[in-house]
């Protein structure tokens, strides 16, 4: 017989279920782990309501424990990520873990380049981090939080590309380079709270409207957004010498890596790809939203000409702080139940990864008026904490907090199905809708087709007569009518509808990748080429005195042209397996139809 924390255990699985889960497996079974996400949610659920969890008394606590302390093994990863140590790879769930915890970390907002400064041990030795000089921005701006209120046992260290920065491989092969994070600086165990942020440090869209330079923004007639403010505030205020939060923009890095500032040769690899498009959009919008914005930039200057200097409105300033605003930005539950999009500092050092250690983190306790950052499993002193910004395909990784996953357990690729033109074209829409199926569907790796695809494709390859009878069919049975396959030759329709839609991807993707390996040849050659000019004469250039493109795999920001270049392979490779897996699936169902017919 189960256990009352098992039987809790089961109950928050399915309170913590949420729309995406729900699509992958509409009727799950909640007595096993329905994803790293889930589990991760209903433990920490637990956790905040232990008191109740726990009526018999230390047995229950001690099995809560072991089952948070178990979360990654039980996830199928051979050890927590924190504890991998470079190079070290044992099969293939360490491999995901210890790569994942790299390159989930590899986000914008902690590469750590030439000018870090870090002194100890070498984050290469082992799973711990490296602690920052005094005189670093990190360590000043760890000071700056101390006076501000900011409470916890955790502290900036800087870790090694396998320790929680990549794959292990040097930056001139294409790793990511070491990463800042936030360390435990005691252990850690499940339900421990690692940080207290005042709500008062959180720097809000309400922060920018509410300064003296929101409120002249505000008064000009140029119906400014929320969103528009806080971006012209950002871009003043982090170039204002006695700004408030002088540390925390101090500590922020000079360039963002993401696919929002990346060039268009280096956005020209990745043509073909969902991720391509998605991203053409957003540029746009942001062009768009900066020229908007420009009478704002020139009425700012002509009345304050000894103050506003022109650099501080350029395009690079404010795509600076739109991707400053896109990766840092969370959203907060004020303690009057406002919802509203925040940067946190200190919190901000804080890294991603599929495994975190924390998920619950954007509530401000009333009672203490501080967000409160509780761990769910433990963590030894001295290894990398990791949080979930949630779970983001690739796509939206790479082009918002430029980094990508391997074999990122929550990666899709949207699937747009199109209803065949003709006489039957209305009804099947009308259909559509009156099932709750959208054309827009979902595919990830594995080879596991969603129930949603397989009933769309289903309807869209529905005979005239069949899509009559569907018409009559009550709304609420219709996705159960559909779960269900048709006569033979309208299943291998369906099939074969569903194999078309996903070469119409596969290709281009395909030759994205032929793209992607020809400019790792450029890379190379240019890099060969280099070497030799620099032995010849006798005197290596600094570091960034070369600037080279991701077209070409040189760069003036080389090792950040080479990071960038190395996800946009992960994602390419991530998007080729999901269509490979997913048309081998559809291609068997198709045979199995056909064998029937």
């Amino acid at each position: 017989m189960s256990s009352a924390v098992v039987k809790a255990l089961v109950a928050a699985r399915q309170k913590c279920l949420t729309e995406d889960e729900a699509y992958w497996d509409p009727k799950p079974d909640f007595t096993r782990p329905v994803s790293a996400r889930n589990e991760a949610a209903a433990l920490s659920w637990l956790l905040d309501h232990q008191a109740v969890v726990c009526r018999g008394g230390p047995a229950d606590v001690a099995e809560l424990q072991a089952l948070c302390t178990s979360y990654c093994i039980r996830m199928g990863a051979a050890a927590p990520p924190e504890q991998a140590s470079s190079g070290q790879r044992e099969g293939p769930a360490a491999n995901m873990a210890a790569e994942a915890a790299a390159e989930a970390a590899a986000g914008p907002a902690n590469g750590a380049g030439s000018e870090v400064t870090a002194a100890g041990t070498d984050p290469t030795a082992s799973s711990s981090g490296r602690s920052f000089d005094d005189s670093s921005v990190e360590a000043v701006l760890q000071r700056w939080c101390i006076q501000r209120g900011v409470r916890g046992a955790v502290s900036p260290a800087l870790f090694a590309g396998g320790n929680g920065g990549g794959d292990g491989a040097p930056p001139d092969k294409g790793g990511p380079l070491p990463l800042r994070g936030l360390r435990a600086d005691t252990p850690v165990t499940p339900g421990d709270v690692v940080l207290h942020v005042p709500s008062d440090l959180l720097i809000s869209y309400e922060t920018a409207r509410e300064s003296d330079l929101g409120k002249v923004l505000s008064a000009l007639p140029l119906g400014l957004s929320d969103d528009s403010i806080a971006l012209i505030w950002t871009c003043v205020e982090r170039k204002e010498p006695e700004a408030v939060h002088t540390p925390f923009w101090a500590a922020l890095p000079d360039r963002f890596s993401t696919g929002l500032s990346a060039s268009d040769a280096e956005m020209a690899l990745l043509e073909g790809t969902p991720l391509y498009a998605e991203a053409m959009q957003a540029r746009k919008h942001l062009r768009d939203a900066f020229e908007s914005s420009s009478p704002a930039f020139r009425s700012l200057m002509g009345a304050y000409p000894d103050y506003f200097k022109p650099e501080w409105f350029s395009w690079e300033s404010y795509l600076w702080a739109a991707e400053l605003w896109y990766s840092y930005g969370i959203q907060v539950q004020l303690s009057n139940g406002n919802i509203c999009t925040c940067l946190a500092p200190y919190l901000g050092l804080m890294n991603h990864h599929p495994l975190p250690h924390i998920v619950h983190f954007s509530k401000v306790d009333p009672q203490t008026g501080c967000l409160r950052v509780r761990a769910f499993r433990s963590c030894a002193p001295g290894c990398q904490l990791f949080l979930s910004y949630g779970p983001y395909s690739n796509a939206k990784l790479l082009l918002f907090y430029g980094f990508a996953l391997k074999d990122n357990p929550a990666d899709e690729v949207d699937l747009v199905l199109q209803v065949p033109s003709g006489p039957t074209a209305t009804d099947r829409r009308a259909v559509l809708a009156a099932a709750g199926l959208p054309l827009e569907q979902r595919l990830r790796a594995g080879g596991r087709i969603a129930p949603a695809v397989l009933a769309c494709a289903r309807l869209l390859a529905a005979p005239p007569e069949i899509l009559k009878q569907l018409r009559r069919v009550p709304p609420s049975e219709l996705k159960a009518r559909l779960a269900a396959p048709g006569s033979t030759e309208a299943e291998a329709e369906a099939m074969r509808m569903l194999v078309d839609a996903i070469d119409a991807l596969l290709c281009p993707a395909r030759e994205c990748a032929r793209r992607l390996q020809m400019a790792e040849g450029d890379k190379a050659n240019l890099t060969s080429d280099s070497t030799q000019r620099q032995d010849a004469a006798a005197a290596p250039p600094s570091l960034g005195s070369e600037r080279v493109s991701l077209a070409t795999g040189t760069d003036g920001d080389g090792r950040v042209g080479a990071e960038l270049r190395h996800f946009a392979r992960l994602y390419v490779d991530g998007l080729i397996q999901i269509l490979e897996d997913s048309r081998a699936a559809v291609s068997r169902a198709m045979e199995m139809a056909g064998a029937c017919a």
